[in-house]
């Protein structure tokens, strides 16, 4: 984070103004983005009548000198205008390869490998380079979504920071410099057999390993080692999950969660929707369930901040971390002793462990209306069998995460769960990690226990608390190599750095859920001098002669080629032999074995001894502020700071890019004279004690007024060029305590510096002048009145003649109600039409690039609103306002229905942005486009133009993507069917909001859309008839609740 400005502080006064929102006298506003609307501050009057957030220009009038001036210069650059510019000569192929086709793309299946949720996917190459990744539909847990973190993997192979061949790191200092990998084989074998003969333990260190050969090659290679072991470690961690099933039912797991089999969904502080586990599955599972046209599933969202389910939630209450396993607990007590029905309510263990945990002294306690509990507990009853209970892993203090997590399984086991929506049968290996293990190996490190460490895919330097001092532990360790792309927070502590491959680069096979494997194939050959984990570990096992690796041969490719014809290939119901099976594989990209059942089983009987160490529940001191980290949807745990694309995507809650912040709520940050007005922000110092360190603040509405939040992921300080001293650190304020690593429920106190730093919120760029933009009814208005809460009548006059489209119209359909506001559209947007990053100064200023954007709304008062995601885009007007006010046809309206920007006609003079009433087109300031870095440009779409300076650009409809559609079906002499094209946005949403497709098709998805009782047209009275059509907003609750 850039240093924060020295200016004096200043407290606004929030009283409501004078017929303001917020002003009893006044009718209360529907929709509102930002605290300073909802107060009806004057300023936000300003900008609505000036239009933009900055001025275009300085208005002045120039002096005879200037214009003289100005004459002459324009008369030197028409005149640079007529030179030639440099040749560049095409050079052919020598030899083409053979499925090589100039401007043809060539697509590849393979598995994402930027977390490890493991989705499929499809990677989009031209003329040899990877520029596209799609999520795969036949891939049974994303079915064709995928997030925004997957999108924007495709920019981190050609980060220009990676390293470009191994290196050995000066430990005292953390400088590097080139090494050869003979020289670092040599080093490193000679390392290991030191450790070896002197009886040392060598640990690798990884992170979660979805792939199973992987993890048998590891298990191969650390048999030479049996002193030593394999510890896997997550930052953001699911081990409460897992020691919880082990005490619960006697094997430790993760279970399958599912999110469509439910008809009543509880979280207890997890996101599902955002950052928990496999988030493009459960997206794809929870929206499968929110369409009024078939029956509505219930979330209801106990949580202490607001996350992106809690956004979703159809209900939504407010309590302080420490207070989660409480309410837990009571909801068990309402079941099993003050209204005894669930299976085990004459169990004494349960009953003894439940004695105390009523839900009236709960709800006084955690501040929840009187018989929210007991209410809460007859919804769960109704739908047992039906219904699912989550908690976050994390989202208690460290002492309560693994008693959280066996309550909510003896709310399931209770509610008749187990086995329906909670299926350990195919049980998840998205998170192995073990904190126990962590903090055991850290010990042991201290102790000097350690001789050799191996470092892949994690860096705990960066990731574990401050207090642990896990930098200074690495010192302790004789010899210790790194598998990072770059020197790392970690890596600097290391003696060298074994680059790996990026994944697009290499082979690898993922199984995130049992039963379903997927395969990685490599899309490019490596670009730098870079090798694989794999293969390091099967020259280093092959040089040490003694592993089970000893006895292989050949490259890592031929590993796994041979693991699979032992173990999957017996399996599978294929004819022929096993290369038509690995190539059938490689092209279907997924493989499930035969005779796997989707049913699903339970674990077992709950064993009721797991509820013997539940931990005293001391109540936090009234007004004592509580810390939570929470995990950010874009950056996840900071393995990808230095992505510009994920920088700049605003959070799904916030919507601030380039920095994190302390989330405080608006009645706590009155208290304490705090504010964030116009994008500054007071900045704070926050104290946990061990850890502290300075941050702007930002005023949340839905936070509890006890609590604080973080996001981890940022403040990196070897991520490279872009992600550098972007905000601070999280990671540091967090407590390792009795085996856990705890990221919420931490005792802090927050001070004010008398400075104000900016925060690039890209919400209060615009306003509308309480237009009618959202609309929205509830389930059971819905059921009586389809057409409820749809204010749009039937038809508006007009004076305009209709434009005739005799063949195709293209138009899009997004529900709202499938919408979570997870913004994977907007990288893919991005990904497909080169839009490019501008920085936080430029964000700013108002003049973010973004085609398509997520308006984030809220109804209610500031302390718990409701909230609804709107993504906005060009509406393609059929009375587009933009094209009538161009005084050069650069924007037109084509035959098909598209509003059409004509790049070399542009002249800027922003007339089509100023008459936008959308505010959806972006003007190019500044040669956004123009990289230094040669390395970035290869990401660039050669179908899609680079814009240039003085340029307008807007959402095109992915129109190259429909010239491919209509070319394509032009030479099998048919027209294009529905379902053949998919914008970017369309094809990249995890819950299929977004459709687009031919609206003169009246058989076609989209038009059936249009012409539902719940679609509407944004702003249908300026009379711009949209060809975008949203479905109305359907809440699953009763009237007037929220």
């Amino acid at each position: 984070m850039s240093e924060p400005k020295t200016e004096p502080s200043a407290v606004r006064d929030t009283t409501p103004a004078p017929g303001s929102a917020a002003d009893p006298a006044a009718p209360a506003r529907r929709h509102w983005r930002t605290l300073a609307e909802l107060s009806g501050d004057p300023a936000v009057r300003e900008l609505r009548e000036r239009e933009f957030l900055t001025p275009s220009e300085e208005v002045t009038e120039p002096s005879r000198r200037d214009f003289l001036k100005l004459i002459g210069a324009g008369a030197a650059f028409a005149a640079a205008g007529c030179s030639r510019k440099p040749v560049e000569k095409i050079l052919p192929y020598i030899r083409m390869p053979e499925e090589a086709n100039p401007g043809k793309a060539v697509w590849y299946a393979s598995t994402c490998g930027e977390c490890p949720a493991s989705c499929g996917i499809l990677v989009k190459t031209r003329e040899g380079r990877p520029i596209k990744v799609e999520g795969m539909k036949e891939h049974p847990l994303n079915r064709g979504g995928l997030c925004a973190r997957g999108q924007a993997s495709v920019l981190n192979l050609y980060d220009p920071d990676r390293l470009q061949g191994p290196v050995a790191v000066d430990r005292a200092s953390g400088a590097s410099k080139a090494s050869t990998w003979a020289s670092l084989d040599a080093r490193v074998v000679q390392g290991l057999q030191q450790a070896k003969s002197a009886g040392g333990r060598v640990v690798l260190l990884t992170g979660t390993l979805t792939s199973p050969t992987t993890r048998a090659l590891v298990s191969d290679f650390m048999a030479a080692f049996p002193s030593g072991g394999h510890v896997t470690y997550d930052p953001v961690s699911c081990d409460a999950i897992a020691k919880a099933q082990e005490l619960s039912y006697g094997e430790r797991l993760i279970p399958r969660y599912r999110l469509d089999r439910a008809d009543l969904i509880l979280t207890l502080g997890a996101d599902p929707l955002g950052t928990f586990l496999s988030p493009p599955e459960f997206a794809r599972d929870f929206s499968s369930r929110r369409r009024p046209e078939a029956g509505m599933s219930r979330l209801v969202a106990v949580e202490s901040i607001l996350t992106l389910t809690g956004t979703n939630a159809d209900t939504r209450y407010r309590v302080r971390p420490e207070h989660l396993l409480g309410v837990a607990l009571a909801l068990a007590h309402e079941l099993h002793v003050k209204n005894p029905r669930g299976p085990m309510s004459g169990n004494a263990a349960v009953g003894g462990a439940l004695r105390d945990a009523g839900s009236d002294g709960m709800e006084r306690e955690a501040g929840l209306p009187a018989g929210t509990l007991a209410a809460l507990a007859d919804e769960l009853w109704a739908s047992r069998g039906k219904s699912l209970v989550l908690a976050g892993p994390q989202a208690a203090p460290a002492n309560h995460a693994v008693a959280l997590q066996v309550a909510v399984n003896l709310l399931n086991s209770a509610l008749g769960n187990d086995g329906v929506t909670v299926d350990t049968s195919t049980p998840s290996f998205q998170a192995q990690g073990s904190e126990e293990a962590m903090l055991s190996l850290a010990e042991r490190m201290r102790a000097g226990d350690i001789q050799v460490l191996l470092i892949h895919g994690v860096n705990p330097a960066y990731s574990l608390p401050a207090a642990l001092g896990f930098a200074d532990l690495m010192k302790r360790v004789p010899f210790v190599v790194s598998f990072a792309d770059r020197v790392d927070e970690t890596a600097r502590q290391a003696d060298f750095v074994a680059p790996d491959h990026h994944y697009l680069e290499n082979w690898n096979d993922h199984e995130p859920r049992r039963g379903v494997r997927s395969l990685a194939q490599p899309t490019i050959a490596p670009l730098y001098d870079t090798r694989a984990f794999q293969d390091t570990l099967l020259s280093w096992g092959r040089s040490l002669g003694v592993a089970p690796v000893a006895a292989t041969t050949g490259t890592w490719h031929d590993y796994l080629r041979e693991s699979w014809r032992k173990e999957s290939f017996p399996r599978s119901n294929a004819a022929g032999g096993f290369d038509l099976f690995w190539e059938g594989v490689l092209r279907e990209g997924v493989w499930r074995a035969r005779g796997q059942s989707d049913a699903g089983s339970g674990p077992g009987a709950f064993r009721p001894s797991a509820l013997s160490a539940m931990p005293e529940r001391a109540s936090p001191a009234a007004g004592a502020l509580s810390l939570v980290l929470y995990t950010p949807v874009a950056l996840y745990d900071g393995r990808s700071a230095n992505n510009a694309w994920l920088q700049e995507l605003p959070d799904p809650v916030s919507k601030i890019d380039w920095d994190n912040y302390v989330s405080i709520a608006p009645s706590r940050a009155k208290a304490l004279g705090l504010s964030e007005y116009e994008m500054k922000s007071d900045v704070v110092t926050v104290d946990v004690g061990h850890a502290k360190f300075d941050l702007p603040v930002h005023v949340q509405p839905g936070l509890h007024p006890d609590v604080i939040a973080i996001a981890i992921g940022y403040g990196r300080t070897a991520a490279g060029r872009v992600g550098n001293k972007v905000g601070q650190n999280g990671y540091a304020l967090a407590q390792a305590t009795a085996g856990r690593v705890g990221m919420s429920g931490i005792p802090a106190r927050i001070t004010n510096t008398g400075r104000i730093a900016p925060l690039a919120c890209v919400q209060g760029h615009h306003y509308t002048e309480d237009r009618p933009i959202i609309y929205e009814t509830t389930f059971a208005s819905f059921l009586k009145d389809p057409a409820s809460g749809n204010e749009e009548p039937d038809q508006e006059p007009s004076m305009w003649s209709r434009h005739e489209y005799p063949g195709y119209r293209w138009g899009m359909a997004i529900d709202l109600n499938a919408c979570i506001g997870c913004a994977a559209c907007m990288v893919a947007c991005q990904a497909e039409n080169n839009v490019p990053v501008v920085g936080k100064s430029i964000v700013l200023r108002g003049r973010e690039m973004h085609w398509l954007r997520i308006d984030r709304y809220y109804i209610g008062d500031a302390e718990t609103p409701e909230t609804v995601h709107q993504p906005m885009l060009c509406q393609h007007c059929e009375n587009a306002p933009c094209e009538t006010v161009c005084p050069v046809l650069a924007t037109v309206h084509n035959s098909e229905g598209l509003n059409i920007q004509v790049y070399n006609r542009c002249v800027g003079t922003r007339y089509c942005s100023n008459n936008c009433p959308y505010k959806v087109r972006r003007f190019n300031w500044f040669d956004y486009s123009h990289v230094r870095e040669k390395s970035i440009r290869l990401v660039l779409n050669p179908d899609v133009t680079v814009r240039s300076k003085g340029v307008m650009e807007k959402c095109t409809f992915c129109i190259q993507r429909i010239r491919d559609a209509k070319e394509h079906a032009k030479a099998l002499g048919t027209t294009v069917q529905d379902g053949d094209i998919e914008t970017a946005c369309s094809q990249s949403c995890p819950t299929q909001a977004i459709v687009f497709g031919n609206i003169n098709d009246p058989k076609s998805h989209v038009e059936e859309m249009h012409q539902r009782p719940r679609g509407y047209h944004v702003l249908w009275d300026l009379n711009t008839r949209p060809v975008i059509a949203y479905q109305t907003k359907v809440r699953n609750r009763e009237e007037g609740a929220s």
